[in-house]
């Protein structure tokens, strides 16, 4: 299962999008504030990198590390009754189901979801794919 997104894909875009360029004035205006008589640019985009990720982390945008960029796949697996095992195809009270998805992530902030899914195994097909040999 992905990490759950408060928003909807075309309005976390815009949102992400508007923080950044918040994120950009604040740190340029900080910078001005604080070292008045040097190269602002400079100061300015030591500031912006924290300022951005502070701002997406505290509405609960930032689901992994701030240091992840690009595709992120994560698998959750999770123990419950299966109607179909995708290898054998029989029933199991006791099966696994295996929760997928590949989002792509800049700095920490999943923008877009790209594969999603869920395979269900029974317990015997998930020993044997599974196994750690």
């Amino acid at each position: 299962m992905p990490h759950p997104t408060l928003l909807s894909s075309t309005l976390r875009r815009l949102t992400v999008a508007v923080s950044l360029v918040t994120s950009t004035l604040f740190a340029a205006l900080a910078a001005a504030i604080l070292f008045p008589q040097s190269a602002i640019w400079t100061w300015a985009l030591l500031f912006f990198l924290p300022i951005f990720w502070l701002h997406c982390y505290f509405p609960g945008y930032v689901s992994y590390s701030p240091t992840a960029f690009g595709r992120v796949r994560e698998v959750v697996t999770s123990p419950r009754a299966v109607r179909e095992c995708v290898v054998c195809g029989e029933a199991d009270d006791r099966g696994v189901a295996r929760a997928f998805s590949t989002q792509f992530v800049v700095a920490g902030i999943p923008l877009s979801t790209t594969d999603r899914g869920e395979n269900e195994y029974c317990t015997r097909c998930h020993a044997v794919e599974f196994s750690p040999t």
